[in-house]
């Protein structure tokens, strides 16, 4: 899946501080979210907030609660069911079928999500993999229940913790961007605040020390802006731009401008 662009090139070089259109608004929701304390109330902040870009289903599983759901157990505590279901806001005829045929088991994308660090696409996988049988009657079952273009993106903790937060369109590869970027750094955003709420003791690595100028042209990749719309906007030249963002990619030992925003999202830098 080659993800389509939606984000409008800003050239505008009279403010240096990054802004998104209704970034005020949607800020607003975060920080009343935050400070509610739960954690099921920033789910559904993101879930309306992906929907803008397309993705109007959404799942995020943590292998504790959410796994047991899709797997077709009950969960722990008279809660848990109900707390799970709420962090998967797919279809309930899809969610009791995918439990019913035990798909959990058989699903590559939580076998890939165990192993990568990276946004796993699900078309590429297709394409990319020899999978079984069973494997692609997933997928092909998924699709069929209106989870038509998607990627699954993974969150590794210590011992072996894993998180994934799956996203998809039930309409066609046109009605989502292109351009990952902001999808992205938003899911890692709300994977960091929404352990924080549910009391995970994760041990997170202190992020790598940035420079002014490398954060500003890192703030501005996160919003989908290429080197030329950056150097345009700050007023330095593109291969000035291209400088910092090498650097930026050095230090959080990345190898692409996605990869970047994904890792100074997941590590708290890019708030």
């Amino acid at each position: 899946m080659q993800l389509r662009s939606n984000v409008r090139s800003r050239t505008d070089s009279a403010s240096s501080q990054p802004q998104k259109e209704g970034e005020r608004d949607w800020d607003l929701l975060w920080e009343e979210a935050l400070a509610s304390k739960d954690p099921l109330r920033l789910f559904d902040v993101l879930a309306n907030r992906l929907a803008d870009f397309g993705f109007d289903q959404v799942a995020y599983v943590n292998f504790q609660h959410s796994a047991d759901l899709l797997e077709g157990k009950s969960t722990d505590g008279p809660d848990g069911a109900a707390n799970a279901r709420r962090t998967v806001n797919y279809g309930e005829d899809w969610i009791e079928f995918y439990g019913r045929e035990g798909y959990f088991e058989d699903d590559v994308l939580f076998d890939l999500a165990l192993t990568n660090q990276r946004p796993i696409e699900w078309d590429q996988v297709q394409t990319s993999i020899d999978l079984t049988k069973r494997q692609q009657e997933i997928f092909d079952a998924g699709f069929d229940a209106g989870h038509r273009f998607g990627v699954t993106i993974p969150f590794h903790g210590p011992v072996g913790r894993v998180a994934t937060l799956s996203i998809s369109t039930s309409g066609s590869q046109s009605d989502i961007p292109r351009d990952p970027v902001q999808v992205f750094a938003l899911s890692a955003q709300f994977h960091a605040m929404f352990d924080a709420l549910a009391g995970s003791k994760e041990l997170v690595p202190p992020p790598p020390r940035l420079s002014a100028r490398e954060y500003e042209c890192l703030s501005w990749a996160a919003q989908g802006k290429s080197n030329r719309d950056i150097a345009q906007i700050i007023g330095i030249s593109d291969p000035t731009v291209q400088f910092h963002m090498g650097n930026v990619m050095k230090k959080l030992k990345v190898s692409s401008r996605v990869s970047a925003v994904f890792e100074a999202s997941r590590m708290g830098l890019l708030r």
